[in-house]
């Protein structure tokens, strides 16, 4: 079981990006191969039902959701991850435990793509793959360069 994890943010970040279309077609392609899809997210502090939310970028008309399912793919949930002053460090560890667990996937299988140092220092201590986003790292590259991989691996 191959499990993909990319934050919420980062995703929305390219979602009017002139980059968009390829990245969704890219996730796209990548879940039709094998990977489970999950955002990740800070849990809020509150639930809010109301219109306007940051989730409405992950179910609206215009969501992450519907333009991944209009490129053929799959998003397969988002996880929230709680945050709290004192535990932050567990709560990541066990967020990503959570989510190895439930997708029965191994370390070695997942890969995450995130902007938040601290979540990906802590998917890397874990064997996870996991790839610090930012200037240098670019969403768009590192899908691309995941999507090669998987179609090498294909061929082989």
């Amino acid at each position: 079981m191959r499990l993909l994890l990319i934050s919420r943010d980062d995703i929305l970040s390219v979602m009017n990006d002139e980059a968009a279309e390829r990245a969704f077609r890219l996730l796209a392609g990548l879940t039709r191969n094998g990977f489970h899809l999950l955002a990740t997210a800070p849990q809020p502090d509150k639930w809010l039902g109301e219109h306007g939310s940051p989730d409405d970028a992950l179910l609206g008309p215009n969501s992450i959701r519907k333009r991944l399912t209009d490129a053929g793919g799959t998003l397969d949930g988002v996880y929230y991850v709680r945050l709290s002053m004192l535990t932050q460090k567990r709560n990541r560890e066990d967020a990503l435990k959570d989510m190895l667990q439930r997708y029965s996937a191994k370390p070695e299988e997942t890969v995450l793509l995130s902007s938040v140092k601290k979540f990906a220092r802590a998917a890397g201590e874990m064997g996870i793959r996991a790839t610090l986003l930012g200037r240098e790292r670019k969403l768009i590259d590192e899908l691309e360069k995941l999507s090669e991989e998987t179609a090498t691996k294909a061929e082989n």
